[in-house]
């Protein structure tokens, strides 16, 4: 049987779409859109496009979806509630200090053209500093900061690092930090 959506309340598209029934939540979806991006054009966050607002208002319809019952009252009102909740946190978290760097990152410059990283000049002085790298981390690392700075670049985990090397994430934690002194050591004196 078709289901004509268009036809149907909130109320009773919410109920569909709890059941999952096919259809159900895009035509609810699409019903609470504009109500969605009037509530994201409210807001003027620095770090946070209009559209991620939107989204996180579609995560607050599903919540509503999920947790509505029709005998408590009207859906809209709750699916717009939950929505707006869903947003105030999305930009609470946007606007946290831990998020800052997100906020006021400079984009790199696109217009550069592709030919310059092939300037003769400019790979042999970057095969030149790869050597003097490769040169430093032979005698300027421990055999252990070395193994364990491979294995942190290749994407393992402390702990999986310290289960390969036979020692304590707190030990791999020390030996990496170390190591990072020591590059920023390194760079500086370049």
């Amino acid at each position: 049987m078709l289901k004509h959506w268009e036809a149907m309340s909130d109320e009773e598209l919410a109920v569909a779409a709890a059941r999952a029934e096919k259809g159900a939540f895009t035509a609810l979806a699409a019903r609470m859109l504009p109500h969605l991006r009037r509530m994201a054009s409210s807001y003027d966050l620095q770090g946070m496009e209009r559209d991620d607002l939107v989204q996180e208002g579609f995560f607050g319809i599903m919540s509503a979806v999920r947790h509505y019952r029709p005998e408590v009252g009207e859906f809209a009102p709750f699916a717009i509630a939950c929505a707006h909740n869903s947003m105030n946190t999305a930009s609470r978290i946007a606007c946290s200090l831990r998020n800052e760097p997100l906020r006021v990152y400079v984009p790199l410059p696109e217009d550069r053209p592709a030919e310059a990283e092939k300037q003769p000049e400019a790979l042999v002085e970057a095969s030149e500093f790869e050597r003097e790298l490769h040169n430093w981390m032979q005698t300027g690392l421990s055999e252990y900061e070395r193994q364990a700075w491979r294995l942190f670049l290749a994407g393992y985990s402390y702990a999986e690092i310290a289960s390969l090397l036979s020692s304590h994430s707190k030990a791999v934690d020390n030996v990496l930090q170390r190591v990072r002194r020591k590059l920023r050591k390194f760079y500086s004196t370049q």
